[in-house]
């Protein structure tokens, strides 16, 4: 089946260099202050401390593990990252055993590595520890077969333990000092988005506008950090000090309260509970407790005046106060650090890894550089399956590359051989943290001259050797390597693929929308299992939305076909997420009992919505059920910008 791809208005092929701009755009962040300090010390300290006791091949090798283990650091819990040093430090060390078959005819070389490769791929579907130890074992496996100076081995295997001990006892000690930061800038993170997205609904309600959509993604985006968040290490000792929390009551009354904004129609109820979470936003970035006027306002305030009951938008945000303020419910849901999800995309892009690592090993035998290695340990940086676009981070690391190169090349005509560098290697390495997460170029910017400078500083002699060119070279032809071999000849990984994820989203609309429309039970039970059906199908439909978009800005930045057909279906995505805002409205009249039941009528409606989603051209949708008129409207407005003055150009293959 094809499915049509919707024609903007703005056609796309006017602005051919869209994709790039996309691409290089730098993404806001703030400083990780624990993670750098950590990156610095571990990766520069090492380095000066050889200078000084005369013996720099040692720290050497236990700076790069600090390298490596602060490049794969999560912005996650202490949890995730000691989870991740204890897992990848053993799996990474163990790449240097490779060295011991340098010696080997290189064809079957060639065959280790690519099965090693295609291993490593493949572990990266169970979970993000393994991804990196995946990823580091080909970097020091590169190294490995490539440093032909070393003969034995098992000193830097043994070196690379120490450093990975010393970078988990450095993490240990900023969890002693702060050990509730990441549940706090998460939750901090989850209210600011909120409160974003009731100061937006405001400004609809009294304009018409509609800013809801890009406030709604924050706040998934949020959530779904909130929900990593939960179960963290704990130090004796700092729960009684508690003035906040984060538990599964806060997320579930979160997303309650997010449900409910949609659906509220009052200005003066919507700015209260906006004020709300304002105060409870600079309590918990504060960490001071909350007060009863800070944290709480009273009902009459949210309801504008007496009322027997309070609202259903008024009680959430109630229990959302209380359950910040006093951690009701405080469930432990421990999330695995290990998930079986090797699935066919994994699969692939490990065959596709695996492919382009054997190439590049192979690099030996045609590229005339001693530090041809660097060939093969571009496309594993490349190339992990779980990092985003492959086209973006060969492009980005590559340009990245040669600014770092220049970089290191400034340094080491200015500075002179030995503690100097030591020192430039820390203060880069501190860097590392806060520029992975603006850009991937920018990381390459940071990494590459502490690469360089480490070559450098292991060198012979008094002189400093600038290795940039090589480093450069090198690069280039990994990059060239990851394009051809794995984008180029993969019309799969060519293809924005937003229509297949299109047509889900749309399914579970349409699940969203019939299960809001069925009666509410008398009995408690039974509506209390509806209502756990219905909240699970929102969470669903919503999941399926922020997946959409994720998908879509990753298309952006690949050149067409793949950022043509993306950009063709921005407005449709803006109209499927104002959809599911209408069927949010409608599930909360529902709930207040605003609205009949009126199964049929649904139906009706999800039909055309799953008629949309499979690339068919429905009839426009006709309802008498005024509570369905504006989820009828979504789907008309849907229906007409997919198919606008019926254009076919741009159609995308499922």
């Amino acid at each position: 089946m094809r499915s049509r791809t919707p024609v903007t208005s703005d056609d796309s092929r006017a602005h051919p260099a869209a994709w790039i701009r996309e691409m290089v755009r730098l993404k806001p962040a703030t400083m990780p202050v624990g993670h750098m300090i950590r990156s610095g010390i571990v990766v520069g300290g090492p380095f000066v401390v050889g200078v000084l006791i005369d013996d720099v091949l040692t720290g050497m090798w236990i700076a790069l593990a600090g390298l490596l283990l602060a490049a794969g650091e999560r912005a996650g819990t202490y949890r995730l990252n000691f989870a991740i040093v204890l897992i990848s430090t053993p799996i990474a060390a163990t790449g240097y055993v490779l060295g011991f078959l340098q010696h080997i005819p290189w064809a079957a070389m060639i065959l280790v590595m690519v099965a090693l490769a295609l291993g490593c791929g493949l572990i990266a579907g169970l979970g993000p520890a393994f991804s990196v130890a995946g990823m580091q074992f080909l970097v020091i496996a590169s190294i490995a077969i490539g440093a032909s100076s070393i003969s034995n081995w098992w000193i830097p295997l043994a070196l690379y333990f120490v450093g990975g001990i010393i970078y988990a006892a450095l993490l240990a000690v900023e969890m002693v000092i702060a050990p509730r930061r990441p549940q706090r800038l998460a939750l901090q993170e989850m209210l600011h988005n909120l409160a974003g997205l009731a100061h937006a609904r405001s400004a609809d309600l009294r304009d018409g506008g509609d800013r809801c959509g890009a406030a709604m993604g924050a706040c998934q985006s949020a959530r779904r950090t909130a929900v990593t968040r939960i179960a963290e290490l704990t130090v004796p000792g700092t729960d009684s000090l508690r003035t906040w929390h984060l538990t599964s009551a806060v997320i579930f009354d979160a997303e309650r309260v997010e449900a409910l904004l949609i659906g509220e129609r009052s200005v003066s109820a919507v700015d209260a509970v906006a004020r709300q979470l304002d105060a409870l936003t600079t309590v918990v970035s504060a960490e001071k407790e909350a007060t009863s006027t800070t944290a709480t306002e009273s009902a009459t305030s949210i309801r504008g005046g007496p009322s027997p009951r309070p609202s259903p938008l008024e009680q959430s945000m109630t229990e959302l106060a209380e359950a910040v303020r006093h951690g009701h419910d405080g469930r432990m849901v421990r999330h695995p650090v290990t998930v079986p999800a090797i699935g066919g995309e994994v699969v692939a892009a490990a065959g596709r890894l695996a492919l382009c690592f054997g190439i590049a090993v192979a690099a030996k035998l045609y590229f005339p550089s001693t530090h041809w290695f660097w060939v093969p340990l571009t496309v594993c940086l490349v190339m992990k399956p779980d990092f985003g676009s492959v086209f973006s981070r060969a492009i980005l690391r590559v340009l990245g590359t040669i600014a770092g190169a220049a970089v290191a090349s400034i340094i080491i005509v200015v500075v002179p051989k030995g503690l100097g560098i030591g020192i430039a290697i820390g203060l880069l390495a501190a860097a590392v943290p806060y520029l992975m997460l603006r850009s991937y170029a920018l990381q390459a910017v940071a990494i590459t001259p502490v690469v360089i400078l480490l070559i450098d500083l292991i060198s012979p002699g008094t002189e400093s050797v600038n290795d940039a060119w090589q480093r450069i070279a090198a690069t280039v032809l990994g990059g060239a390597i990851v394009l051809v071999f794995g984008y180029l000849i993969w019309p799969h990984s060519r293809q924005a693929w937003v229509a297949a994820t299109f047509a889900t989203a749309t399914e579970r609309i349409a699940a969203f929308l019939t299960t809001a429309a069925t009666p509410i039970p008398e009995d408690g039970r039974t509506a209390a299992e509806r209502h756990t059906a219905l909240v699970s199908a929102r969470r669903t439909a919503y999941r399926t939305l922020s997946d959409l978009d994720i998908r879509m800005q990753r298309a952006l930045s690949e050149p067409p076909p793949a950022e043509t057909v993306a950009r063709a279906w921005i407005p449709a995505i803006a109209a499927t997420s104002r959809l599911a805002d209408a069927v949010s409205a409608y599930a909360d009249d529902r709930v207040n009992a605003d609205a009949p039941p009126n199964p049929a009528g649904a139906g009706v409606v999800a039909a055309v919505i799953l008629q949309l989603g499979r690339g068919d051209s429905p009839d426009p949708v006709e309802v008498t059920d005024d509570r369905l008129s504006a989820v009828a409207a979504g789907v008309n407005t849907l229906r007409a910008t997919l198919h606008h003055d019926g254009d076919r150009d741009g159609e995308e293959s499922r």
